[in-house]
């Protein structure tokens, strides 16, 4: 069943081609989910996606399998069959701008768009995302010489993107890695994330990611997550009347022992002991950290 709060916006639309090619939309996706899950498609034309907020995995039909985080772009080519998608229940926010013509084929021929590397890392966010709303600035403009300046654009964001700082993943280094990894570890608090598989995924060796992200936050990256974790079950026990067992599920314990031990490691005391010290509970049923 389709996410009912889910929101699409199209935030610019052309159909007026020129000899370069095209810049065909720019939009914004709230709470998607991706493409459907289970069945590869071929889209036909190219776009790059910019995952803003969420997490989940991309996949295409040369093998290439990895996650996906705020911060990353995928690159879509017309005939390579892919799907990219959040986990059942988990939703992202991403901006998409979709692109074609010979410009842009020649580009994929030189290497520049480089299908071996769907999947680069640019940070901080908010300046990128509005590095890709700059590519329409004359959105109203119907002229044939705006529109090639919108491809000439483009390609000189793709350029910038994927030659001069070579697709590194991610742009900045360890820093960025840093970054990137505490975002991916403060996300889906209700699934298992192991840290080792958060730097393999941003090229970072483990012990480098962790000893930076430790000297940078104060704790390692596996207490990190534990406590953003206990954090959620705090909320859960403060305003719910969920049980224990269902925090337990609902934040992807294995089961209520488990979850009970993690607990008093982090809060010094036990579930029951943290709920029977709050004044007020309010019944929430089904409510979300």
């Amino acid at each position: 069943m389709r996410n009912e709060l889910s929101h699409s916006q199209i935030l610019y639309y052309n159909d007026i081609a020129t000899p370069l090619g095209k810049v065909t939309s720019l939009g914004l996706i709230h709470r998607g989910t991706g493409t459907d899950r289970g069945a590869m498609r071929v889209f036909g034309s190219y776009a790059i996606v910019y995952f803003l907020e969420g997490t989940g995995e991309y996949c295409d039909a040369s093998g290439i399998r990895r996650q996906v985080i705020p911060g990353d772009l995928v690159l879509v080519t017309p005939d390579v069959p892919h799907q990219y998608s959040t986990k059942p229940g988990r939703y992202w926010n991403e901006c998409h701008l979709i692109f074609d013509g010979p410009l842009f084929d020649l580009c994929r021929t030189q290497g520049i768009l480089n299908i071996c590397r769907p999947v680069v890392h640019l940070e901080p966010i908010n300046y990128w995302l509005k590095r890709l709303e700059s590519v329409v600035v004359s959105p109203a403009s119907q002229s044939p010489m705006e529109k090639t300046a919108e491809v000439t654009r483009l390609l000189t964001l793709l350029t910038e993107i994927y030659t001069e700082q070579g697709g590194v993943h991610p742009k900045g280094g360890l820093q960025n890695a840093i970054t990137a990894g505490r975002a991916a570890l403060d996300s889906n608090i209700e699934i298992e994330i192991d840290p080792k598989d958060v730097a393999r995924e941003l090229g970072v060796p483990y012990e480098t990611f962790r000893k930076g992200f430790q000297k940078q936050y104060g704790v390692s990256p596996v207490l990190y997550r534990t406590e953003r974790r206990i954090a959620a079950a705090c909320r859960l026990l403060t305003l719910t009347t969920m049980t224990h067992q269902r925090i337990a599920v609902y934040l992807g314990f294995s089961d209520e022992f488990y979850f009970s031990k993690r607990f008093k490691q982090v809060m010094g005391i036990s579930p029951r002991e943290y709920r029977r010290q709050k004044d007020t509970v309010i019944p929430l049923g089904e409510a979300v950290p």
